[in-house]
């Protein structure tokens, strides 16, 4: 990638989806998962706003094929995504439907990584010094339930393709920063 991460691509996605809908549940489940996006990304409290209070999270292909159960440990999930410098997303969306139960998507994830951290998890070769992008083909069913008359997220269920990711190193003026993530980042 000879750029820096633009965060809005995946803001701009569910937007779209989001606006092609006429079902209000569907409309709120995407505009949540927008959110989400967002607070994720820009280390937003916020983000424990759009879960209920027990959510559960599954990953596999990744994350040693991880599940997060309770609102403590999607916190701690979040937290240390966020205390690792980690948590810059660029997000493709190929495909995003919603149903009655929640919203099953398809894409790409293009997450910018510290050197350090990823050095941390194992990997070898890697400047510590320097930025990478992660790149992976993924798949995720975001379930929801109606509380309080608002759509909440359950849980995550990821599928990420591991085996087929890859890591490029970034050059130093394509990294980017949160400061910027924040100030780039598209109003509602």
């Amino acid at each position: 990638m000879n750029r820096k991460l633009d965060l809005n691509i995946g803001w701009l996605k569910y937007t779209q989806y989001m606006n092609s809908f006429t079902n209000p549940d569907y409309k709120s489940m995407l505009n949540n998962m927008r959110h989400h996006l967002k607070y994720e990304c820009l280390q937003d409290e916020e983000i424990f706003k759009t879960i209920v209070p027990n959510p559960e999270y599954k990953f596999y292909g990744s994350f040693d094929n991880a599940s997060l159960n309770g609102m403590d440990e999607i916190k701690d999930f979040y937290y240390n995504l966020w205390d690792s410098e980690s948590s810059l997303v660029e997000l493709h969306i190929n495909h995003c439907s919603p149903g009655d139960w929640g919203v099953a998507c398809d894409g790409e994830w293009y997450q910018q990584i510290p050197g350090k951290v990823l050095i941390e998890q194992g990997n070898d070769n890697i400047d510590k010094d320097s930025f990478y992008i992660s790149h992976a083909n993924l798949s995720w069913f975001f379930p929801f339930e109606k509380v309080n008359n608002k759509m909440l997220l359950v849980g995550e269920i990821c599928y990420i393709d591991e085996i087929g990711s890859s890591l490029t190193k970034l050059d130093q003026d394509h990294v980017l920063t949160l400061s910027e993530a924040k100030n780039n980042w598209l109003s509602d």
